[in-house]
């Protein structure tokens, strides 16, 4: 079974309102994380895995993009105590920011139907 790049590709498509609007080092290493949430919430929600599973994913991804951005840099990233509960954090946030919105949107969606 190959890759579903379709679904992957509209899955970057759709980010812009998700990525927070903030520069420099920290805004390229919130993009990666927004990214990696986006590409797994889009890729795997046919599939029922528990959200743990989905939330190591998507910090295992966000360390794959990490590494091309160590690779740029000459830095060590991933070994970063600090970096790494903060993207488990910003992970966790963007989960319950897309939860919410979802929320939300369910509940515009019942006030319009009655």
């Amino acid at each position: 079974m190959g890759l579903p790049w379709r679904r992957i590709g509209s899955a970057l498509k759709g980010l812009a309102p998700f990525i927070p609007l903030v520069g420099g080092p920290a805004g390229a290493i919130l993009r990666a994380v927004s990214t990696s949430v986006q590409v797994v919430e889009d890729v795997m929600d046919d599939h029922a895995l528990p959200s743990a599973t989905k939330r190591q994913r998507a910090i295992d991804l966000t360390g794959a993009m990490l590494e091309v951005i160590e690779d740029a840099t000459s830095r060590d990233l991933l070994n970063n105590e600090t970096l790494t509960d903060a993207v488990g954090a910003v992970i966790d946030a963007e989960v319950a920011l897309r939860n919410a919105h979802a929320a939300l949107s369910a509940v515009v969606e019942d006030l319009r139907r009655a």
